[in-house]
């Protein structure tokens, strides 16, 4: 069974995949794109979100709206579309945004914000337009700017997204998620160290940031510095309730032959022990700890069969390669 070691990071906090050896999965958890998603960036650019959202809507509108809107100026649609969007109702947020655009088309901060929820929703083609507008009316305006390359980003352009992020910190060098995501660039790249120092960076400014903290962990372990990434992990654990950060720190042990350790880090990690147990074996096989892995692939079979066809295949695979490598010996 794969496991998740997470890269963090807050905007669309979406995932990214790292693929270092054979069965092994590295996923990245990005950065505040999207305050509480957890899937992958998705390019759908076929999809009008305002209609959407409107059609959504639109029974409740006029329900519970009677008051003759219209007369609303564009600093009251944005103080109530802010009101929804405190209270996590992200469409509802939207809609008044955009009605106060309606009002006043050029309105900085409510095109900013209209931005911002694009992000957060995943729609990077949208988001990228809006962000083109902004920097139209101010290239100097680096939260546009930051705010374009992450759709770019979302996008998967991320040369265009790296130039954006860096002219953002030419204007502003405290703008911490342009470190941040800088540095999830370099770790797709597989360039560490670049990526290391831009999350130190970041985290300069957001000491406290358990997401950075933890991308800083996972490109420490992708390095090689195993050491490195179980003291900053096992720091985490001690503040966040994050399942997969433990599951970090158990592949982090793992590399370094604590085993035990491993273990519990695993258990602690997974949603039943046989989990945990298929996790260990799974990593036994691909140091080719052949007789290990089948301990630990019974175990998890024994605690529960039904739930667990993909170990008696690691088991099966385990079994298989110990025989020829029995067979090899033998020669």
């Amino acid at each position: 069974m794969k496991k998740d070691l997470i890269f963090n990071t807050n905007v669309v906090r979406s995932l990214f995949q790292y693929i270092s050896k054979p069965l092994m999965v590295f996923v990245i958890l990005t950065v505040p794109l999207l305050l509480n998603s957890c899937s992958y960036f998705q390019n759908d650019g076929g999809y009008n979100l305002d209609k959407q959202i409107e059609r959504q809507q639109a029974a409740h509108e006029l329900i519970s709206e009677p008051v003759l809107e219209e007369k609303r100026t564009a600093g009251e649609f944005e103080e109530l579309g802010d009101r929804y969007l405190s209270r996590g109702d992200l469409n509802r947020a939207y809609i008044y945004y955009v009605k106060g655009l309606g009002v006043e088309p050029d309105n900085v901060s409510i095109v900013h914000k209209q931005g911002g929820l694009l992000l957060k929703k995943s729609k990077f083609i949208e988001a990228e337009a809006v962000y083109e507008k902004l920097i139209a009316i101010n290239s100097e305006d680096s939260v546009a700017l930051e705010g374009r390359a992450k759709a770019y980003f979302g996008l998967g352009k991320f040369v265009e997204a790296e130039q954006d992020f860096f002219a953002a910190l030419e204007i502003n060098s405290e703008q911490y998620q342009s470190h941040e995501f800088l540095g999830l660039i370099y770790s797709r790249q597989q360039k560490y160290d670049q990526a290391i120092t831009r999350f130190k960076t970041a985290l300069a400014y957001q000491p406290r940031d358990v997401t950075i903290s933890n991308n800083l962990a996972v490109t420490y372990y992708l390095n090689g510095n195993f050491e490195e990434s179980v003291q900053l992990l096992k720091t985490l654990v001690k503040i966040s309730n994050n399942k997969k950060i433990y599951n970090n720190l158990a592949l982090a042990y793992f590399q370094l032959g604590f085993y035990e350790e491993a273990m519990d880090s695993f258990k602690r990690g997974a949603e039943n022990v046989a989990v945990a147990y298929n996790n260990m074996g799974y990593e036994f096989l691909t140091i080719k700890k052949y007789r290990e892995a089948i301990l630990a692939f019974e175990k998890a079979i024994d605690l529960y069969p039904k739930f667990y066809p993909s170990a008696q295949k690691n088991l099966d695979i385990a079994k298989h390669e110990l025989s020829n490598a029995v067979t090899d010996a033998s020669y």
